[in-house]
């Protein structure tokens, strides 16, 4: 399943927080899982020039802070703009000089408090918090904009709005969105929040899931205090994009559509393996994929590493249940989403037994280990990923979702783990030593015959990509 066919499921990571998660991610796949809650980027500076600047305007700042507002206009059936004006009427000067005085003035660093929390909901991450018993699935994700070039130059506009309200957010400006919730048994983010503190030149976007209330949305959005600090290490610290180069990335972005690489040449893919070859991965790591199976229920898996989701996908029967796909067509600015029709699938479980050598004389330890599984098929001469179905000319639905478990192309269920987190890595592969890993999917069983594994630890599932190819696939297609 890819990201752009889920519409609300995951919120859309700023530039400056994205750029940031990558060089992480690139660093981290030679060393450890990237630990979001420390690794922070630090930015902006605290300038002694504002501290002049205050002194020497006196009220004039604080009388332009006083006259932005925040506000939703209606644009279409179901369109809203989330906008920042300013007006004359309360300012004490002229709106040139007090915005022209907001503009020049250094912006401070932040900490964030948030000062409620719905009974069971706990931070996850800096600015993440979701519910205990439905771990990073949903709550409230806090993401902020850093109005470098004026509080009144925030606009943003949103389509497929079921309903949008204005309020006050402990006396901040404030604007609420909700969306249309059209799988109601799935957590989506079906629910967004701004609040505009012009007070210190911020903006909060509040990603708001399906598992928290409107009410209680509120009251988290009411408790958030932004709070000027000098302490650039301080943990509570707010990594925000600057909206000057929010307004560049959408500029550039704009009717632009990620480029994924989804075809390869057969010579490309000249390097796929079969059952039982053994390849390598490289830096003395070599892997066999030695067995594959597949079945209509979970006796392949030891139990103890079967999580929460994964007990959800089987019947009181210990059978697989089917997957729900559901035919969205997307709502726009004059109309909402809406299901067009669903249907249900076969699911089935594959597992596969990998076999990970040492062929060096030294111990390696922290061993990342990787398996996804795209569906590849062979079209007019070239190797395809597989990207679901797409509609036909006369059809009258835009995106096929997956609601359950097939829809993800990583790996479910893994039987070794290590590393700080606890998840995919092998603690240690002495020299000669092999380490055996299981590892299983959930597919549809109309996929069978397009399963290839790559093993590749910097690879992925959704596009080809040199590595991968180099180190070759795994074909276990089921016949």
């Amino acid at each position: 399943m890819r990201l752009e066919d889920i519409k609300y499921d995951f919120p859309k990571m700023p530039k400056e927080m994205r750029d940031m998660v990558e060089r992480e991610v690139e660093k981290q796949v030679k060393m450890e899982q990237p630990n979001f809650g420390k690794n922070r980027r630090k930015t902006g500076r605290i300038a002694a020039a504002s501290l002049a600047a205050v002194m020497l305007c006196g009220t004039t700042v604080f009388a332009g802070v006083g006259i932005y507002q925040m506000q939703q206009e209606k644009a279409g059936e179901h369109g809203v703009k989330v906008n920042i004006s300013g007006s004359v009427e309360d300012a004490e000067e002229s709106t040139d000089l007090v915005v022209e005085t907001q503009k020049t003035l250094s912006i401070p660093n932040v900490k964030l408090e948030v000062g409620y929390l719905p009974q069971g909901m706990v931070e996850t991450e800096n600015g993440k918090y979701s519910f205990e018993n439905a771990w990073n699935k949903g709550g409230v994700s806090l993401s902020f904009f850093r109005m470098d070039t004026g509080d009144d130059q925030f606009a943003v506009q949103h389509g497929d709005v079921a309903a949008s309200e204005d309020f006050k957010a402990n006396g901040h400006d404030a604007v609420y969105l909700q969306y249309p919730d059209l799988y109601e048994e799935d957590i989506t983010f079906n629910q967004r929040i701004y609040v505009a503190f012009t007070d210190v030149h911020y903006v909060m976007e509040m990603y708001v899931a399906s598992d928290v209330s409107k009410e209680e949305a509120f009251k988290i959005a009411e408790s958030v205090k932004l709070i000027p600090t000098e302490n650039q290490n301080d943990e509570n610290l707010v990594v925000a994009q600057n909206w000057s180069e929010y307004q560049e990335y959408t500029d550039e972005t704009e009717g632009v559509e990620y480029a994924s690489r989804t075809t390869a040449s057969k010579e490309e893919m000249k390097n796929t393996h079969t059952i039982g070859d053994s390849f390598s991965l490289g830096e003395g790591l070599s892997v066999k994929v030695s067995n594959v199976q597949v079945a209509d229920d979970f006796g392949l898996l030891d139990d103890a590493f079967l999580d929460e989701d994964l007990r959800k996908e089987v019947d009181e029967n210990g059978k697989l249940r089917p997957a729900a796909i559901q035919y969205v067509k997307d709502g726009g600015m004059d109309e909402l989403s809406q299901e067009i029709k669903s249907r249900k699938a076969a699911q089935k479980l594959v597992y596969a037994t990998i076999e990970y050598t040492n062929t060096t004389e030294r111990e390696m330890t922290d061993v990342l280990f990787f398996a996804g599984l795209p569906r590849i098929a062979e079209m007019n001469g070239q190797m395809q990923i597989a990207e679901g179905e797409k509609p036909g000319e006369n059809d009258e639905w835009d995106r096929a979702v997956n609601h359950n478990l097939s829809s993800f192309w990583e790996m479910t269920y893994y039987d070794i783990h290590g590393g700080e987190r606890g998840n995919n890595y092998i603690a240690g592969i002495k020299p000669g030593e092999t380490v055996t890993v299981h590892a299983a999917w959930l597919v549809l069983e109309e996929e069978l015959d397009k399963l290839y594994l790559n093993l590749d630890p910097s690879g992925g599932c959704y596009e080809f990509n040199d590595s991968s190819l180099e180190a070759g696939y795994v074909d276990i297609r089921q016949k």
